[in-house]
């Protein structure tokens, strides 16, 4: 419930520094079947650019999203962290990290990609997301009795790279992603941040983490001291919950006052 997490977040020990990090679909904004279309309400900008002001606390977004989709679709200051990709590329400022092995094993999903392009004639409804260093294919608007079926003929054409070590499929929510088979996800890039805001500011990091997915879990599990928000019902890691993204839109209305 949304005091429960209020209060855990104003009862921090004084002496540490609020990082607060939210994933993107599905928390910031509302998932739609097209993954081109999503962007920020009115209301919700204005209140990011407010919590990304803010001096006493710092701002990110974790997302399986490309980081230049992120900055383009929310506009916020530098100063904001944004990681993309589960974690294998993330932007705060001047300074860009992408994990070493990714450039590498593009190939591999652009080799996938094509092979998967004859699905979306074969599967009403399915739509590819094409994010060049991986793939998600979204079944949201297939017939439910068929989704299964759609995901199993993704995976048939998957198998030679994701059985060979080069791709890892990733389950979410209705989608099934294929990334370069890095051990990297949305944990490593919430400790990285941790460790990078606890260096610039010299104060030990107090993370919250808000996320729907089922790969925000790896998120929640990674906090050492903090609070992890689930966004929906469903079995998780997640210490809170949330119930919906109006919840969330709340909960950063209380941070620009509170916090």
């Amino acid at each position: 419930m949304l005091p429960d997490v209020q209060r855990a977040i104003a009862n921090r020990p004084a002496d540490t520094r609020l990082v607060f990090l939210s994933d993107y679909d599905g928390t910031l904004v509302d998932f739609d079947p097209d993954p081109t279309i999503p962007v920020p309400s009115p209301e919700t900008t204005e209140l990011l650019a407010r919590i990304a002001a803010r001096p006493d606390m710092s701002f990110g977004i974790v997302s399986g999203r490309r980081v230049a989709d992120l900055r383009t679709r929310t506009q916020l200051p530098t100063r904001v962290y944004l990681a993309g990709l589960h974690g294998m590329e993330i932007e705060v400022g001047s300074n860009r990290w992408q994990h070493p092995d990714l450039d590498r094993a593009r190939k591999y999903v652009r080799a996938l990609n094509e092979r998967l392009y004859d699905l979306r004639g074969k599967v009403p409804g399915l739509l590819l997301e094409d994010k060049d260093a991986s793939v998600a294919v979204h079944v949201r608007t297939v017939d439910p009795a068929l989704r299964s079926e759609a995901l199993a003929m993704a995976d048939s054409c998957a198998a030679e790279w994701v059985s060979n070590g080069q791709l890892r499929r990733l389950p979410g929510n209705l989608v099934l992603e294929y990334l370069p088979n890095i051990a990297c996800h949305k944990g490593d890039a919430t400790r990285w941040i941790a460790r990078d805001v606890e260096k610039r500011c010299g104060a030990s990091p107090w993370v919250v983490f808000v996320g729907d997915d089922v790969t925000d879990e790896d998120a929640f599990k990674a906090i050492k001291a903090g609070a992890s928000v689930l966004v929906g019902s469903r079995q998780t890691a997640a210490t809170y919950q949330l119930g919906t993204t109006a919840d969330v839109n709340a909960l950063l209305a209380w941070l620009t006052r509170e916090g």
